[in-house]
């Protein structure tokens, strides 16, 4: 009797220590992706700036048009400061309107870390007893294993800013390497989509399975935790990298298929989280025999496509392995990190105009591709220009920030187009129909976002660049007529700082390389005397001022205003082929002083003016 009882003991601890390495988890992303009701992200990397705290560079970022953030939270920093050091912050964040945050975790303390040497002298730089149980019985006041150290840090983190996160990330660029192996074709010796990335090569130090179990552990606690958070990527690079995740499980030996390692890599994150920087990773050359060596592309334009081309080559991976909503779910697309540097470093490409160019194109085509996030790096510049030692010191939407006081930080021309391209389309989404109907030329590209409150259409569009080191491109571009438009609101680029906005007749519309906003309607064109050629009201002007200028024929027009104070001119637009008809443009005079002013309106070789004086 004693023994059966002994052995009924026995029996039962066994079957406790099997339940509780089961995961709780039934369903994984081969079963369910939970569908994206918010809006698209406009996003940016957190960054640090001393002395500015994370509410003050949070406030920057808001001003730029900024509605959600990056942040990370590592297990190193939280054991020393405690899990709660960032609760106010997030706070702050919320005050903002800001929602949906990214989080990026991992980075284990010293006591936590896995001191195994895998590769060389470098240990890896993963958690201890990963392999331990994720689950125990609810021992220490928790469901997961406390000698499970990445388990305990992923539930103590999502407990505490879960209502914050919507998207977790798991590592910063896990397949951040030195070698050339992620390139190499299949079939090839050493190549990552045939062989596991060796410990050596790679940030991890430690075997690929390793990273595929944090993915693991990862989905079954935050999926406890919070069943309507998302599990991703952490900012891949390299499709092969994701094809070695994808091919196997966090069975250490050899990621083999087994009754406790049952799925692959694949079933354990919702979100494909890559990183993007085209100015480095090939976008912009090709190889010229001819030359015998790099043809450039460095424009904007080219590096968009780079982007994209990035994403497409993830999603054939994905889809490889079954991830093509019919067998396995789609996986959602979010971008954590892009962006071309403001000034050419070496042979890399960058200017402040590209940069801007590339940015607000980027936000374009990333809802176009259907990407639910994108974050631009960074909020501020690492230095000052003439400063610059590497092409990522300058690629923030405001200048260094670093030692520099608020009242001294200005927002660059990439903050300007990025706050003016979120503030346009707040509250709109991509519409592929009405995209479809813009029945753009080759030479042409951009989008249609549809406001589902009001039913308001905005378009953005720009002339494709394609020349190397150049932003220049010029088409002129009629609406169709099945559209039924005959006039458009324009806004520019800057339109978040001057507020202009210019009436044109919607034929015969002059596009550039630079992406421009256009809405359907008139404002006040009704106030135009007929025989007027050019008319501008209020006159005293308080907080805006109207332009209205007519053109009997198309005509190459140019528009200014003379401020008669300080003898300067400030042109509106130059050069500007003009349709037919009655156009406005709108004016917000807080940047004006009070005083004269004088309208000139240009038609080839034909002046027209009006005086008109603003006081308020």
């Amino acid at each position: 009797m004693k023994n059966f009882s002994l052995l009924l003991l026995l029996l039962v601890v066994f079957l406790s220590c099997t339940q509780a390495q089961q995961p709780t988890t039934v369903k994984t992303a081969n079963d369910f992706v939970l569908p994206y009701k918010g809006s698209f992200g406009y996003g940016s990397n957190m960054g640090y700036y001393a002395p500015h705290r994370d509410e003050a560079i949070a406030d920057f970022a808001a001003r730029a048009g900024v509605r959600t953030m990056r942040p990370a939270m590592f297990e190193h920093f939280v054991e020393y400061w405690g899990y709660d050091i960032r609760i106010d912050a997030f706070k702050h964040y919320e005050a903002l309107g800001m929602k949906d945050h990214v989080l990026f975790i991992g980075y284990p303390s010293k006591a936590h870390r896995d001191n195994t040497v895998y590769c060389g002298k470098d240990s890896s730089v993963l958690f201890a007893n990963m392999y331990e149980p994720i689950w125990d019985n609810g021992e220490n006041g928790t469901p997961v294993n406390d000698n499970n150290y990445y388990a305990l840090y992923v539930w103590k983190t999502v407990k505490t800013y879960g209502k914050w996160i919507k998207f977790w990330e798991i590592w910063n660029e896990p397949d951040y390497a030195n070698t050339f192996k992620t390139m190499l074709p299949a079939g090839t010796p050493g190549s990552w989509w045939t062989s596991d990335p060796d410990p050596c090569e790679y940030a991890l130090h430690a075997p690929v399975q390793h990273y595929i179990r944090l993915l693991r552990i990862s989905y079954e606690v935050i999926k406890k935790a919070d069943p309507t958070a998302y599990v991703c990527t952490g900012g891949i690079g390299f499709p092969s990298f994701l094809d070695a995740i994808c091919r196997q499980t966090d069975n250490p030996n050899g990621g083999a298929v087994t009754p406790q390692y049952p799925l692959k890599g694949g079933a354990y994150f919702d979100v494909l989280s890559y990183h993007s920087y085209p100015h480095i990773d090939g976008s912009v050359r090709e190889w010229s025999d001819k030359l015998n060596g790099f043809a450039q592309f460095r424009h904007s334009d080219r590096a968009v496509e780079g982007v994209f081309k990035q994403k497409s080559g993830l999603e054939t991976v994905l889809k490889k392995h079954g991830y093509d909503g019919t067998k396995y779910p789609n996986k959602h697309f979010i971008i954590t990190e892009s962006n071309i540097p403001a000034k050419e470093k070496d042979e890399f490409m960058g200017s402040y105009q590209a940069q801007r160019n590339f940015l607000i194109k980027s936000l374009i085509k990333s809802q176009l591709n259907g990407l639910l996030q994108f974050h631009v790096y960074s909020v501020g510049e690492l230095a000052e220009s003439h400063e610059m030692k590497s092409e990522f010191d300058l690629m923030g939407l405001y200048s260094k920030l670093e030692n520099t006081p608020k009242e001294k930080v200005r927002m660059q021309e990439s903050g300007i187009g990025y706050t003016t391209t979120s503030d346009i389309l707040r509250g709109y989404h991509y519409d592929a129909m009405e995209t479809q109907m813009l029945n753009l030329p080759t030479e042409a590209d951009g989008a249609a976002f549809r406001n589902d409150s009001t039913g308001d259409i905005v378009y953005c569009l720009w002339a494709k660049t394609n020349k190397d080191r150049s932003e220049e491109a010029e088409l002129l571009y009629s609406f169709p007529t099945n559209l039924n438009i005959s006039h458009v609101q324009k806004r520019e680029w800057n339109y978040s700082q001057t507020y202009d906005v210019q009436i044109l007749n919607s034929k015969f519309i002059k596009l550039t390389g630079t992406p421009a906003f256009f809405r359907k309607g008139q404002l006040e064109l009704k106030n135009m005397p007929e025989k007027e050629s050019i008319y501008c009201f209020p006159s005293p002007a308080d907080s805006e001022l109207f332009i209205n200028y007519r053109l009997d024929k198309e005509a190459v027009a140019n528009l200014q205003i003379y401020d008669v104070g300080k003898r300067q001119y400030i042109q509106l637009f130059s050069n500007q082929t003009t349709a037919a008809g009655t156009h406005q443009w709108h004016i917000n005079t807080e940047g004006y002083e009070n005083g004269l002013y004088i309208v000139q309106l240009n038609i080839g070789r034909q002046g027209f003016s009006k005086k008109v004086y603003i006081a308020k």
